[in-house]
């Protein structure tokens, strides 16, 4: 073998066998896929699919009955000391940003992430101060959270993941009820972030726009079981993904049908 032409693969995320299931029956199937370090992976499947679901079991939020999770080559397991070293490296947006602020004011918010690790009071208000400033929020710090719109809300709950400094960031519908404008912000900050940084990007959305058009990878769920994974353009021009998905085509057709 000629070691030579050998090409090692750094992952992200690994996934191996992964199995869930709720009281009310809803199951997460024996699921296992890879994401390639700095790679943007976009996940879609239907409402109940269990696309929220397996974002929470990657971070450690929900245990599973079988399976394994390894970010970074590191397993999750449910030693807090353990699972808590591996969450340094990944930033989990909630597709409610009302579910993650809950300080006083957003300087505070976002810097309560970089306290928890023990970061001295200088380099936390560095680190405090360039979130602000990514996601364009600076000359709001003292504002308090629930004062913003729904789109500055969206930024702060970014910022205060930001300020961690995460090599994998993990989002759950970040474009979400955004105007094109705030959506434009939110795509300029997350590629800024990903060229200058080489993060890593999870991502969930029912806009097959970003999947077609930002995801370099994509999966698909349905009913708890991973149907695709592989290029957007490839999955989204399956039939049977087009099938249970729908398509701006079908969409179109019925509009011209009315009028």
């Amino acid at each position: 073998m000629n070691l030579s032409r050998c090409i090692y693969i750094n992952y992200a995320v690994e996934v191996e066998n992964l199995n869930f299931s709720y009281n009310s029956g809803f199951k997460i199937q024996n699921i296992s896929f890879k994401l390639e370090e700095k790679v943007i992976c976009g996940l879609t499947g239907n409402n109940g699919s269990g696309k929220t679901t397996l974002l929470r079991l990657l971070v450690g939020l929900l245990k599973p009955q079988t399976g394994k999770v390894k970010i970074f080559n590191n397993t999750l397991t449910r030693d807090k000391q353990e699972l808590w070293e591996i969450r340094k490296s990944i930033g989990f947006l909630f597709q409610n940003p009302d579910n993650q602020l809950f300080a006083p004011t957003i300087e505070e918010d976002i810097s309560f992430g970089a306290r928890n690790l023990k970061l001295d009071e200088k380099e936390v208000k560095r680190r405090v101060d360039w979130a602000l400033e990514a996601v364009q929020l600076s000359e709001f710090k003292n504002y308090s959270p629930f004062n913003l719109s729904w789109g500055q809300r969206k930024r702060a709950a970014l910022a205060g993941l930001l300020a961690m400094k995460p090599r994998l960031l993990i989002l759950d519908e970040p474009f979400a009820n955004l105007d094109f404008k705030s959506i434009y912000n939110h795509l300029k900050i997350l590629e800024n972030l990903r060229k200058e940084n080489g993060i890593t990007i999870l991502f969930t959305s029912h806009n097959l726009f970003f999947i077609e058009h930002w995801a370099k990878k994509m999966l698909m769920l349905e009913n708890g079981r991973i149907i695709f994974g592989g290029a957007p353009r490839k999955g989204l021009g399956n039939s049977n993904v087009k099938q249970l998905l729908g398509s701006y085509d079908d969409i179109l057709l019925l509009i011209k049908k009315y009028y």
